[in-house]
Parts: structure tokens; C-alpha cells; sequence
């Protein structure tokens, strides 16, 4: 399905490319945005990010790979295994702050919230969920042989809260326009 929501951010201007053909290509003219942290505290939340989506998809591969009888519960495997669509969600919120320049257009800016807000929020609830699972296995006689898929679980459950955390730290603000700047100028 395709979104229309930045397609007013974009005109089209028809330019002469080098062979001086004219073309008619899109040139963004919508708001810009920057981060409203300072450059050092940005590139520690960066790492802070790249870790913590790091440890929870490693702390992730902890159930789905583990051969106790534990995680042969849907209950238990389902949500674990279903925790697999956030996960890569989270990684491309980390290419995307990664590749983020000094200002980024309102699309680039959503997709970095969204992805952060929003995908470590699902990771999290479908983590407690396989953690509730686990539990209730445990409660109904599987053995100990799955306590290191549960410290897994546990240990993604709480990467993920850390990166819901972090949707602070990766606040924008706009950039005042070229236009901004002369009405405010004329108003004085």
C-alpha cells in the first residue's frame, strides 16, 4: 500500500540534467528537523541503541533456539517467535539514525520516533507475553531445561524497555525555515 501522507513535502521542478535533457524530478520542500540533543549526547544514544537492539535480538535467539520442552508450548513460542517482526523493525529504526544527517525531513524523522516508540513497545508486550507462557509452563510441570530460554526472554524483555527509553533522547525539533526567519525579522 502506498502512503500519500509526504507527498505534499514534495514539488516537482522540471531541470536540465548534464546531457541537457529536461527532466522533471521531486525536490523536497517540507519542513526540516534536527535532534534536540547535543552532538556527544546523540552519538551516545546511538550506541546506546545499536547495543540494546543488539542484546535484545541476541537475547532473543536464546528461546527461539532452545529444544526445551518448555517452548514447544504455543503459548510460550508463539509470542517469542512473533517477537522476530519488531526485532527487524528496531534494526531499520537503527539504519535510519545511523544514516540521519544534521537535519532530516519529516518522514525520515516519524520512521525514527515510530520505529523506536512504537516497535520496542510491541517487542516488549510480546516478550512479557512468552515470559507469562514460560511461567505458566513452569507451573505446569516442564522441567528446569528451559530456564536459559526464560533468562533469554527476560533479558530481551528488558533490552526492549531500555530502547522504549530511549525515544527522549531521540526528539526533534523543526528548523526554522529561511521563511520563518524573514517574518520574524519583519514583525520586530
Amino acid at each position: 500500500m502506498v502512503s500519500r501522507k509526504y507527498t505534499g513535502d514534495y514539488r516537482l521542478e522540471n531541470v536540465l540534467d548534464k546531457n541537457g535533457v529536461l527532466r522533471t524530478v521531486p525536490v523536497y520542500r517540507g519542513p526540516l528537523f534536527r535532534f534536540t540533543a547535543e552532538p556527544e549526547a546523540l552519538r551516545r544514544v546511538k550506541g546506546r541503541t545499536l547495543l540494546l537492539t543488539a542484546a535484545a535480538t541476541a537475547a532473543l535467539l536464546l528461546p527461539l533456539l532452545s529444544s526445551a520442552p518448555l517452548l514447544r508450548l504455543w503459548y510460550a513460542a508463539l509470542p517469542a517467535a512473533l517477537c522476530v517482526l519488531p526485532d527487524a523493525e528496531l534494526w531499520m529504526g537503527v539504519r535510519r539514525l545511523y544514516t540521519a544527517g544534521p537535519t532530516v525531513t519529516r518522514e525520515h524523522r516519524d520512521k525514527i520516533h515510530d520505529r523506536f516508540a512504537g516497535w520496542s513497545l510491541a517487542f516488549a508486550i510480546l516478550a512479557a507475553l512468552s515470559l507469562l507462557g514460560q511461567l505458566a509452563g513452569y507451573l505446569g510441570g516442564c522441567g528446569p531445561e528451559g530456564i536459559p530460554a526464560t533468562v533469554g526472554t527476560l533479558a530481551a524483555l528488558a533490552a526492549a524497555a531500555a530502547l522504549f527509553g530511549t525515544k527522549k533522547a531521540l526528539l526533534m525539533e523543526p528548523v526554522p525555515s529561511e521563511r520563518d526567519i524573514a517574518t520574524e525579522g519583519s514583525a520586530e
